[in-house]
């Protein structure tokens, strides 16, 4: 038994294979190939866009894939049967974005708003450009606008820079705006926020062999998602007297701190907290009377 695992090429690769190193497995991947090695006999890897793992998992390629809800719905909007042979597993969070919908300030100074867009355009045929036509459609038609489609080779933002732009709105995923900014685009509405997830083939959560693999690397890829940002805190509390004020200031973070008798007097206490929070909490605790404090890296939390 053996499972094939899509890895996205491209922005979303170094985040999905931070999520394998976490979960314990070391891949191995040339800049150029599209085979990574893994250090699991039960795992086979293949690199190729995230664009078509939906496709090719609905075939039957292979068994699981990373690849950005957009795309996903995207997919689902042009083939609804095939759609309902996938099946999303783990919420990843990485490669969060927004798929947002932007017009040119200068040729639409006035416009800030979807249907003020509409309203700007009156009895004109709307040109839209963006890689994401059949969300763009059905936004569109909620939204009543008649609109010609078209996706671009190149740059989609490229499309409504002024002198004399080829479309009149783009559909675009953006994470900071930024780039839509720089090139004097406004945003007037976000249809949807996306992120990646862990999606499967539904044919092969109905192989037990399949489902068992598949079920333990769901499991470590949550655990290690889990643990992205917590740190492991261990003290000492020597003073039985300080006890109470250090779970005083504890119990803010966490709900139940582990606590253990030292041989020779005292408490052994231990906490994860998120990272963002020890300059908060370590002063505090110090000041308080707990002693001896390490923090390190939560590399997972399987619960």
């Amino acid at each position: 038994m053996v499972v094939k695992f899509y890895i996205p090429d491209g922005h979303l690769e170094k985040f999905a294979l931070r999520v394998f190193k976490r979960a314990g497995f070391k891949v191995t991947i040339s800049e150029r190939g599209y085979n990574p090695e893994i250090d699991d006999k039960e795992i086979v890897m293949k690199r190729i866009r995230p664009q078509d793992f939906p496709f090719v998992l609905s075939l039957g390629k292979g068994d699981l894939a990373i690849t950005g809800s957009d795309i996903i719905r995207e997919f689902r909007l042009r083939y609804p049967e095939d759609g309902k042979k996938i099946q999303e597993l783990l919420n990843m969070r990485i490669g969060k974005t927004r798929l947002c919908v932007a017009i040119s300030e200068e040729i639409l100074p006035g416009v800030n708003s979807i249907q003020e867009f509409k309203n700007s355009m009156g009895e004109k045929k709307v040109v839209v450009a963006t890689e994401y036509p059949n969300i763009a459609r059905d936004y569109l038609n909620k939204n009543g606008i008649d609109a010609i489609i078209r996706k671009p080779a190149g740059k989609t933002e490229a499309w409504i820079v002024p002198p004399m732009p080829e479309a009149d709105l783009i559909i675009e995923t953006t994470e900071t705006g930024r780039t839509l900014r720089e090139n004097r685009c406004r945003i007037i509405d976000t249809i949807m926020d996306t992120s990646s997830f862990l999606i499967a083939n539904s044919d092969s959560l109905k192989d037990n062999g399949k489902r068992k693999k598949i079920d333990e690397i769901v499991q470590l890829f949550d655990g290690a998602l889990r643990g992205q940002g917590k740190v492991n805190v261990y003290m000492n509390v020597l003073n039985p007297k300080d006890l109470g004020n250090v779970i005083g200031i504890l119990e803010k973070y966490v709900a139940h701190p582990t606590i253990n008798n030292l041989e020779r007097g005292g408490y052994d206490v231990f906490v994860v907290i998120d990272e963002k929070e020890l300059k908060y909490i370590l002063p505090e605790l110090k000041r308080k009377g707990a002693s001896s404090i390490v923090v390190s890296d939560t590399r997972m939390m399987v619960e």
